[in-house]
This record gives C-alpha cells, sequence and structure tokens, in this order.
C-alpha cells in the first residue's frame, strides 16, 4: 500500500508539475516581452549607461529575451514533462532578473522576490530554497556590477559627482567610476562595504523574510497535496472494496428474468448506495411449487447488506423445507437474531405460489401490502400486517391464501418506492403506485417494470434517491402452454442457428407456413442487431426463451442479451422536419408491425425484449 501511495502521489506531483511548467513559460514569455520593452529603451537613449556596456546591452536583452521565449514552443509537447525543464525555466527567468540588476539596479530590486514566488508552483520547498540562495548570492554580484556597468545610481556611490558649476551629475565611464570609488574610500567612504552593510543586507534580510513566508506556504502545500493522495487513494479503496461487495450482493440475488410454461418473474435492486438493505428472492420449492419473497432491511451501507444477505440464506434454506409460509419467516427469525448485537430487522413478505392451480399462500412481516390483479383490475392484497424479523424470540404471522386466475400477477416492493421523494419533499405514494398498474394494457410484466420504473424517476426529477427501491413480480400464467430456451453465441455466424431453433419449435407446434416466415423475419432483425449495435459485432450471449399457448393462439419470444443498454424498439424520428428513420429503424418497423405487443427494459445490466403475437 505504502508503495502504491508513493506512486500515485509522484503522479499527482509530476502532474502538478507540467501544469506549473505551462504557467511559468507563459511567465517566462511575459518576461520575455518586458526584456525586449526595456532593451528598446535604450536604444532610445530613455535608460542611460555608460557607452562601453551599450554594447553588451545590445546583445544581452535580445538573447535573454529568445531564452524566456524558449519554453512556449515546449508547451505542447512531452517536454515539458522533464524533472528538468522546470530549472531550465526558472534559471532563465533569473538570468533576465540578473541582467536588469546590473543594468538598471535602482529599478529593479523588486523583480528578486518574484523568482522566489514562482517556485512556489511546482509545491517543492527543496526549489524555492535553491531559487533564494542563488538569488542571495546574484543580487551582491549584481550591486557591485552595477556599480561599473549599470545605470549611474548615487546611492551606490553615496552621492552624485558635484560639477565644477555645482551642479550633481555622474560618471559613465569605467575607468571614472573606479577613480571615484578610490577617490571616496581614500576620503574614508569605503563604498563596497557600505553597500554590503547598508545597501545589500536589508534587501537580503526582506527577501530572506519574504522566503521563508513563501517556504512556510510551499511546505504547508506540499504537505496537502501529500494528504489529498492518501486520503484519495484511501477513497478509491473503500469504493473498490464497496464495489466489490456490491457485485457479491447482486450475485446473490436470483436472475433477472424467468419466463416458462408456467409463471413469468422479474425483479430489480436498485440501491441508494454502493451496497443496500432491500433484498428480493425466489426458490423453485419442487416441480409446481415456488417461493416467493421480498424484504427491507432497517438502515443502510455494509451493515444491512449484510444482514439481508443472511436473510436470503435463511430464506433458501427455509425453502425445501416444505414449511408455510408463515413458518417459515419463523424460521428466518430466529435464524437471524442470532448475533445481531447491533438490533437490525427486516420486515418480509412471503408467498408461495401452487403453478397448477393457482392457490397462493403468503404471509406478512410488518411489510407493504403487495398489489395483485390483472390489467384494470389491479389492488392492494388485504394481508394481515404481522411484525418485523430479527427483534423478538415469538413473533406473531398469520398464513393466509387467495387463488390467482391466468393472467393474474403479484407485484411485491419496498417502501423505496412509494417513499420515494421529489425536490419539494413530496411522497410517490400508494395511489400514484396503483394508477401505475390500472393505467393501461401491459404487454408482458417486463412492459409493466419499465413503466414504473419511468413514473418514479420522472416524478422525482433528478431529486436525490433516499432509499433502495426493490420490486419483484410473478405473473401466474396457467391455460396449456409449450415452451422451449437456448442461449447462443452472439456472432453473425451463429445466426442461422438462432432462426434454425425457432425454424423448429413452430415446426413442432405446427405453426401456418406464413406465420413461422414471419417470426424468422423477426428473429433475424433482432439477433442481428444485438450482434451489430449491442455487441458491436465482438460477440456476447444471446439467451433466447419461446413460449406457445395452444389455446390462446399466443406466440411469445423472449430475447435477453447483456450487451450495453441498447433499446431497439426505439424508432423514433430524427428530424421532425425531414422525417426518416434511423439506421435499421425499418426494420425494426416490420418488427412491430408483425408482432401483436412489444415490450424493453434494461435490469441489471440486462437487455430483455418480449414480444407477442396472437395468430
Amino acid at each position: 500500500m505504502a508503495n502504491k501511495v508513493k506512486v500515485e502521489f509522484s503522479k499527482k506531483y509530476y502532474d502538478n508539475e507540467a501544469d506549473a511548467n505551462k504557467h511559468m513559460s507563459y511567465v517566462n514569455g511575459a518576461a520575455g516581452f518586458l526584456a525586449i520593452v526595456i532593451w528598446v529603451l535604450y536604444l532610445t537613449k530613455v535608460f542611460t549607461i555608460p557607452n562601453h556596456f551599450f554594447p553588451v546591452v545590445c546583445v544581452l536583452f535580445p538573447a535573454a529575451a529568445v531564452l524566456l521565449f524558449i519554453p512556449l514552443f515546449f508547451i505542447k509537447t512531452d517536454k515539458i514533462r522533464k524533472p528538468g525543464f522546470k530549472y531550465f525555466i526558472l534559471f532563465s527567468l533569473l538570468i533576465v532578473i540578473i541582467a536588469l540588476n546590473i543594468s538598471i539596479p535602482r529599478h529593479s530590486l523588486l523583480f528578486w522576490p518574484f523568482a522566489i514566488l514562482m517556485a512556489n508552483h511546482y509545491y517543492n520547498p527543496t526549489i524555492g530554497r535553491v531559487i533564494y540562495i542563488v538569488s542571495l548570492v546574484a543580487m551582491l554580484f549584481c550591486m557591485y556590477a552595477g556599480m561599473f556597468f549599470g545605470e549611474f545610481d548615487e546611492y551606490l556611490f553615496g552621492a552624485g559627482v558635484i560639477k565644477p558649476d555645482g551642479s550633481i551629475g555622474t560618471v559613465e565611464t569605467f575607468q571614472e567610476r573606479v577613480d571615484l570609488l578610490a577617490e571616496r574610500s581614500a576620503n574614508g567612504d569605503n563604498r563596497y562595504v557600505k553597500v554590503l552593510l547598508f545597501y545589500y543586507f536589508p534587501r537580503a534580510a526582506c527577501l530572506t523574510l519574504f522566503f521563508m513566508v513563501s517556504n512556510l506556504l510551499n511546505t504547508r502545500t506540499y504537505k496537502l497535496l501529500d494528504d489529498e493522495v492518501r486520503i484519495h487513494d484511501e477513497q478509491q479503496k473503500s469504493k473498490t472494496e464497496l464495489g466489490v461487495a456490491k457485485d457479491i450482493q447482486m450475485q446473490t440475488l436470483p436472475d433477472d428474468f424467468v419466463s416458462n410454461k408456467d409463471v413469468e418473474i422479474v425483479g430489480e435492486l436498485k440501491a441508494a448506495k454502493e451496497v443496500g438493505g432491500d433484498l428480493y428472492d425466489y426458490v423453485k420449492i419442487d416441480d409446481d411449487h415456488v417461493a416467493l419473497l421480498i424484504g427491507d432491511v432497517s438502515g443502510k451501507g455494509v451493515p444491512a447488506a449484510m444482514f439481508m444477505m443472511k436473510t436470503i440464506t435463511s430464506f433458501r434454506y427455509s425453502a425445501v423445507s416444505g414449511k408455510t409460509p408463515s413458518q417459515m419467516l419463523k424460521e428466518i427469525n430466529t435464524s437471524i437474531m442470532k448475533g445481531n448485537k447491533a438490533g437490525m430487522f427486516v420486515t418480509c413478505f412471503l408467498a408461495i405460489i401452487d403453478k397448477r392451480t393457482g392457490k397462493m399462500s403468503y404471509a406478512n412481516a410488518g411489510h407493504n401490502p403487495p398489489i395483485v390483479g390483472s390489467n384494470h383490475h389491479f389492488e392492494y392484497l388485504k394481508a394481515f400486517h404481522g411484525i418485523m424479523l430479527g427483534c423478538f424470540e415469538n413473533v406473531r404471522i398469520k398464513d393466509e391464501e387467495i387463488t390467482l386466475k391466468p393472467g393474474d400477477s403479484i407485484t411485491l416492493y419496498t417502501d423505496g418506492i412509494t417513499e420515494a421523494r421529489n425536490n419539494n419533499g413530496d411522497f410517490f405514494g400508494d395511489e400514484r403506485l396503483i394508477e401505475v398498474f390500472n393505467k393501461k394494457d401491459y404487454t408482458s410484466i417486463v412492459e409493466l417494470h419499465h413503466a414504473i420504473k419511468d413514473v418514479v424517476a420522472e416524478f422525482v426529477d433528478g431529486a436525490p434517491q433516499s432509499d433502495d427501491i426493490t420490486f419483484i413480480t410473478l405473473k401466474y400464467r396457467g391455460g396449456s402452454y409449450t415452451s422451449s430456451e437456448k442461449e447462443f453465441y452472439g456472432i453473425k455466424e451463429n445466426i442461422a442457428d438462432m432462426l434454425g431453433f425457432i425454424s423448429d419449435f413452430a415446426n413442432e407446434n405446427q405453426f401456418p407456413t406464413s406465420f413461422t416466415n414471419q417470426l424468422l423475419v423477426v428473429g433475424d432483425e433482432l439477433f442481428s442487431n444485438i450482434i451489430k449495435h449491442g455487441y458491436e459485432e465482438k460477440g456476447g450471449q444471446i439467451f433466447v426463451r419461446l413460449l406457445f399457448n395452444e389455446d390462446l393462439k399466443e406466440f411469445c419470444i423472449t430475447v435477453i442479451d447483456t450487451a450495453k443498454e441498447f433499446n431497439q424498439l426505439n424508432v423514433d424520428i430524427v428530424d421532425k422536419d425531414k422525417p426518416r428513420l434511423r439506421v435499421g429503424g425499418l426494420g425494426i418497423s416490420i418488427v412491430k408491425n408483425i408482432m401483436t405487443d412489444c415490450a424493453y427494459d434494461h435490469i441489471n445490466g440486462k437487455n430483455i425484449l418480449v414480444l407477442k403475437k396472437k395468430f
């Protein structure tokens, strides 16, 4: 872990260094422009310097400007990320400052802190200290050099030169300045010592104070960067661990969609956090019975997820024992109470459906009442409320019973749906939920689930999800059905096998030839779109399930894949002014004309298509 943090810190540090190099290059470019301006002012005699130093200035300032402009040419290259590039930038800037202090000593003293300030961009106290030491040495050198080569500064010489007419003038030539300094030293005014004591030391003290403050900020910023990287690493580690926990939790849940000749089941869990406390499950007890469970654990996060998994494990163990729903819930209660020091609890609803007769026995442990019925005739099931599990050794739970008619369904849900809030704080509520069920005739429970999610999402209108959202629906088919299912690897070469699977099923059930041909057109379009647009020719699993009700003369095909979210039934017009179908839209338009009903949903990473046809 330490090595990982070190590597992550190094990356962050050098990313910042590259960004600092980029901005420092712009600063150097501005300094280069300033050097050109100073050079022009020398050429036009606005700034005066000794004649013997003038040729040097004419070469020095253009050269310094070129040096400062060079980094600008590397901003968009990898050179800007090289560790040594920062030293080139900073020392180029120092060279210009040195040139300015020698040439115009009394006008350029304020430039010395500038280099130290710029070094702070690198979050490296060592770089700041190096620039500080170099600046101290260079500043002393510039003061003495400026006495002989720069613009005349009476402070360096103690005073100006008294001319014969009594006015104060300057001395320009190198020899005249040497003679002036010697004359003043002979009169007890040693300018070398006084410049050091009274001119250099005060400025060095100010520069040192500036450096100390700057270094403290630099050191603190460096530490902040280090802390930020460590915190980020811990967050990533925690996020990874929660991701693993979520994967384990989701793998604990059953398949997202089941459809056979007896029942159709679809379930979905959308956690409010990385992991949640809601649960749903269904278990095949024997060939004729299936048990259905939904639950809502108190609390959120990892503890709730662990309690949820313990509940599911207890349910699966109890389901094969042949007990009644209330007995199963009491057995789950005994199991989850062991070691429950945190005092967590779970509300549950458990039902057992006899697939031969539609008889459903059920028991409620403090959970929301499910919704039962068929198109336009859904209502809340009247059930004894009972008490939640995990708190008391003896819980009062009651077995009840109803009979589902062919085509009826039961939807179990958690209060994450009814208690979903919008930005105004309003709850979605029970009435809105039942309205969704009775709003229209649904092709399948897949379409019903999609409608519920759409209505809830529209209601909350982007408000944060405050609770886990979970619901599971079982539809009792009844009647006389035949079924067949098979999984294929989705590549173009296997489309013929998929169509052959449909053709064989049609022949076994003596479909009319015209209808069989229509089904082959539908299958070819669906499989081709999944392979081309969903898996993007890379291949992936395609699960196909076929159902036929001879009494109702109804055929149903279900196609499930794990490609990217892709609703091929959506053939909205691309341009309202120039109506046209998107690419592939014509084929899907034909499919929708052939099939009586079509439904799509994307549940837990899977695309689910359900298409029906009566003939």
